[in-house]
């Protein structure tokens, strides 16, 4: 069941982070975080928010010249195995990442003994 919040959240998360940027997707914070929890407790979204972002970005695709691509995410099952694929990505993305990071910051590999300063 938890396998059905993950294309809500990784457009909740998608436009939290647009929202620093771009006001506008401000408001659909709080429709995202509704639709994520009502598919977290099993219901379908009270609000369709998944649906109008499926359809808003199908649309997106098809007027930029790219009608194959806003064929394939409009068929909801496509659509939800797109943003499923995104939303692991992105965390195996950054758990890697955040991996790294620390062995640099434990390892680095330029010491004062080795570049000199």
């Amino acid at each position: 069941m938890v396998l059905f919040c993950i294309p809500c959240l990784t457009l909740l998360l998608y436009f939290a982070i647009a929202s620093i940027f771009v006001p506008r997707y401000r408001v659909y914070i709080k429709e995202g975080w509704r639709c994520f929890i009502d598919k977290l407790r099993g219901k379908k979204c009270s609000v369709s928010f998944d649906n109008r972002m499926r359809l808003k970005i199908s649309a997106w695709f098809s007027k930029k010249g790219m009608p194959r691509i806003g064929k394939f995410l409009y068929n909801e099952r496509n659509f939800n195995w797109t943003l499923i694929i995104i939303g692991v990505g992105t965390t195996v993305l950054s758990i890697y990442l955040m991996v790294v990071f620390i062995d640099f910051m434990i390892n680095p590999p330029c010491t004062v003994d080795t570049c000199g300063a």
